[in-house]
């Protein structure tokens, strides 16, 4: 029998906000307390209430900036409440973010592009007490990941020199601009960007621009 458990839910779209809040109340065991359609409405709602399961986009308003991109508000909620079961449901699919969300501790990465019963599924195996949920169309790849441990170590952070190139890189500049920049040959150059780009699972160039904009980078 699932425990019982109350939820937050977060969406800038009202719309969205209310479809989640009657379909997980139809849950048992399950009570929604918080409906928050910004960062800042998230946080300050639950200085109040205690959540065990969290629900947010991954973009919310936040009065910080560096929230914005998402990464900020998630480490925020992490750090704030450790304990509690974080999805983030989202219509960003890059892998690259997704395994970064994974590695940060969240519970799951839902898309809002998978049926509601997959955010049902999270929401049920949270109440049983899991650690993880991976959806069902990344479950073969993330689960690959999580056993080897290579795409959430926390090893695979970028280098401050491969931050440099990939920064100089989505921002337009071609591999003769970033040598002269930097003062580094083609090949430095290029083996930091490549080893960026292994260390953030990614395969082509267009994929290190979507993962730069997806994620604030740019």
């Amino acid at each position: 029998m699932n425990k019982s458990v109350q939820i937050a839910i977060a969406d800038d779209h009202p719309v969205v906000l209310e479809a989640l809040d009657n379909e997980l109340r139809k849950l048992p065991g399950v009570s929604v307390a918080i409906l928050a359609e910004t960062g800042d409405a998230l946080l300050a709602a639950l200085q109040q209430t205690s959540c065990e399961v969290i629900i947010s986009d991954f973009t919310m308003q936040t009065a910080e900036r560096e929230e914005s991109d998402g990464f900020g508000l998630i480490s925020r909620l992490r750090q704030d409440y450790p304990k509690a079961k974080l999805i983030i449901y989202t219509a960003m699919s890059n892998s690259a973010v997704v395994k970064r969300l994974y590695r940060m501790g969240i519970f799951s990465v839902i898309s809002k592009k998978e049926k509601t019963s997959e955010l049902i599924a999270a929401v049920e195996t949270a109440q049983n007490g899991k650690q993880v949920y991976f959806p069902s169309s990344l479950r073969g790849e993330l689960e690959l990941s999580w056993a080897h441990g290579d795409a959430f170590a926390q090893t695979k952070d970028l280098t401050i020199s491969e931050m440099e190139v990939v920064r100089l890189f989505v921002g337009g500049c071609s591999l003769g601009d970033i040598c002269d920049r930097l003062s580094r040959t083609p090949s430095t150059v290029s083996t930091h960007k490549n080893n960026a780009m292994r260390k953030l699972g990614l395969s082509t160039d267009a994929d290190l621009i979507k993962y730069a904009y997806a994620t604030g980078l740019i």
